[in-house]
């Protein structure tokens, strides 16, 4: 005959009632989690279409003309946030945030046949100011000249697609390539002011805003 006493049972009781509390807070804890992700990226989706509002606020609010052989380029601040949303929101999100921003810009304003070829630009200068800040940080920790580098190594790759843009445009319309280079090369003064002044910017702003999203996101 087996015997079960009383301690027995109440030992089975304990097992089963441990066993219970702790599958409930296996399921509590990943219903946070879930959660935790879900609003994050609800957040991140948010303050991606804020980064794009303010591209385009930016931009339409304060431009000035600057002369160059080539095109009507003029002085904005867009491009920073550009950069700020590359910088913040990272791949995917701050990729293409900034970029949207200044599309609907060009597209409300009468650049539509342009805005793909600077649509792409936009991103890939986004996507260079991501990857060269992550290869920095990975050796250097969170230093704030690696956003001046890594904004700087954007602003050379705007740099060159204004470049190739302004040489296309110029050689189909009839110039030869001497001289379509040339002028495309001297249309580049007003990308270089405009990427002085969103090195001097984003370096001023990055810290600041840094903190304020940090409390938004989490």
């Amino acid at each position: 005959m087996v015997r079960i006493g009383i301690k027995d049972i109440h030992y089975k009781t304990l097992n089963e009632c441990t066993a219970q509390e702790h599958r409930k807070e296996i399921q509590s804890m990943t219903a946070h989690t879930v959660t935790t992700i879900t609003q994050n990226k609800t957040k991140k989706v948010i303050l991606a279409a804020l980064f794009a509002a303010l591209a385009y606020v930016s931009i339409q609010s304060l431009h000035v003309a600057i002369f160059a052989p080539i095109g009507a380029p003029f002085f904005h601040v867009g491009n920073a946030v550009v950069a700020l949303a590359a910088l913040y929101l990272g791949l995917g999100y701050g990729t293409f945030s900034g970029a949207i921003g200044l599309a609907i810009f060009d597209i409300v304003n009468g650049y539509a046949v342009e805005m793909p070829v600077v649509f792409l630009g936009n991103v890939l200068v986004a996507l260079t100011i991501q990857l060269v800040y992550k290869a920095l940080y990975r050796v250097f920790g969170d230093k704030l000249w690696l956003v001046t580098v890594a904004v700087s190594s954007g602003v050379l790759v705007k740099l060159l697609t204004d470049f190739l843009k302004g040489l296309i445009r110029a050689l189909v319309a009839g110039a030869s390539f001497e001289p379509a280079a040339a002028a495309a090369f001297t249309s580049l003064l007003a990308t270089a002011i405009n990427g002085i002044g969103t090195i001097i910017l984003v370096t001023l702003l990055y810290l600041p805003l840094k903190t304020i999203l940090l409390k938004v996101i989490k």
